[in-house]
């Protein structure tokens, strides 16, 4: 850790993003400019720009548009409201935009998203046939789970889904998918980078509603989140709880590969 007070564990660094990222959780339909964010904490926008990056992973503007998905995926899951109405509540001036930028970061269109969650209703997370579920790939990677000492619950009461990704942030389509029950899995890497693939990784309790792993997750989900190095076999995570720094997870391409392997129809919301 940096000895100059730049490092993750500076306090009062910390306490600024958390107070700019609580602003953008309260009203993501806000436009949140940096400048804004950045006063609170009394730091310049450059400086807060990095700041930021360091204790969340991300910048400020993609922290933003990953939360105004998942309050979108929230709404639609939850209500019967339009998708123009709901591109309206989170701050989008343009259906056309709000459609585009959700297709690309979730990985369907709202309307798809919809018809997904009617699909899984009713279903747990254990109730797909995970078996068959384990994707076809052309590298193996095994993954190895522990538990941090205040993650919760023993991992024999957990599924772990571990979506492997190009980019930094767990949105789009998957390179790689894997379901770990227990503390081992095989992960399989469809689509091998270059170089090495981004891991990110949700935990839920084995009661979970499927639906969950389409939104993003319950306020119970471990997260992890790792690289799979080019020529390595193995990855290893620690399971821990959800920070309030943590982006959510956009991307519902693990509940969208899940959806083939139920057991029957829907049971209905």
């Amino acid at each position: 850790m940096a000895a100059d007070g730049t490092g993750k564990d500076n306090p009062a660094q910390r306490e600024a993003v958390l107070t700019a990222v609580g602003a953008i959780r309260e009203d993501p339909a806000a436009p949140h400019l940096l400048a804004d964010l950045a006063s609170s904490g009394f730091y310049s926008q450059f400086h807060f720009h990095r700041i930021f990056a360091r204790h969340t992973g991300t910048t400020p503007g993609r922290f933003l548009t990953a939360l105004r998905m998942q309050e979108a995926k929230r709404l639609l899951a939850e209500t019967s409201e339009t998708v123009m109405s709901i591109s309206d509540r989170i701050g989008y001036q343009s259906i056309g935009s709000f459609t585009t930028q959700f297709t690309r970061l979730v990985g369907v269109s709202p309307g798809r998203f919809r018809e997904l969650v009617d699909v899984l209703a009713g279903y747990r997370v254990t109730e797909p046939d995970l078996e068959r579920a384990r994707a076809t790939g052309s590298r193996t990677v095994d993954c190895r789970l522990t538990l941090s000492g205040t993650a919760g619950t023993p991992l024999t009461d957990r599924i772990s889904f571990v979506g492997l990704f190009d980019s930094g942030l767990p949105q789009g389509g998957l390179s790689g998918f894997g379901i770990v029950q227990g503390a081992a899995g095989t992960l399989l890497e469809q689509r091998p980078a270059a170089g090495r693939s981004e891991m990110f990784l949700m935990s839920l309790s084995a009661h979970s509603p499927l639906v969950d792993l389409a939104v993003g997750g319950d306020e119970d989900m471990l997260v992890s989140r790792g690289r799979t190095a080019a020529g390595s076999g193995t990855a290893a995570l620690t399971l821990r709880a959800l920070d309030p720094l943590d982006p959510p997870v956009v991307s519902a391409a693990p509940a969208v590969h899940l959806r083939s392997f139920l057991g029957g129809p829907s049971r209905g919301r």
